[in-house]
């Protein structure tokens, strides 16, 4: 992935798309899970990148592991971890707007917005 500036600054980003996996979970993170003081932040971002999660893990194991691998309780910052996983869907459910409750939303919000020009 590209490296930019700290989200929250003057842009800079390169856009990116990447498939995800069932098998794989993205994690998102604050600076505070990988700044030490003293320590360059590519020492702790190969730490971190590094890490080999247990396969099967679930999201809440899998942050637990990179929380702890990191010293993530003694950080001097604030940490924010987010993890995603994707949940194959079964096929024959329907999916999103098709669901019936997705029908039902669609006949509510044209009920409720009227053209004004």
């Amino acid at each position: 992935m590209p490296v930019g500036p700290p989200m929250g600054g003057l842009g800079g980003y390169e856009l990116t798309t990447r498939t995800v996996t069932p098998e794989e979970t993205p994690l998102l993170f604050t600076d505070g899970l990988v700044e030490r003081r003293g320590e360059d932040i590519d020492v702790s971002l190969a730490r971190l990148a590094g890490l080999r999660l247990p396969v099967g893990a679930g999201v809440q194991q899998s942050l637990d592991q990179v929380l702890l691998s990191l010293d993530a309780v003694h950080a001097e910052d604030d940490v924010a971890v987010l993890a995603a996983r994707i949940r194959p869907r079964p096929d024959h459910e329907p999916h999103g707007a098709d669901r019936p409750e997705g029908r039902r939303g669609r006949r509510l919000a044209r009920s409720r917005v009227r053209p004004t020009w």
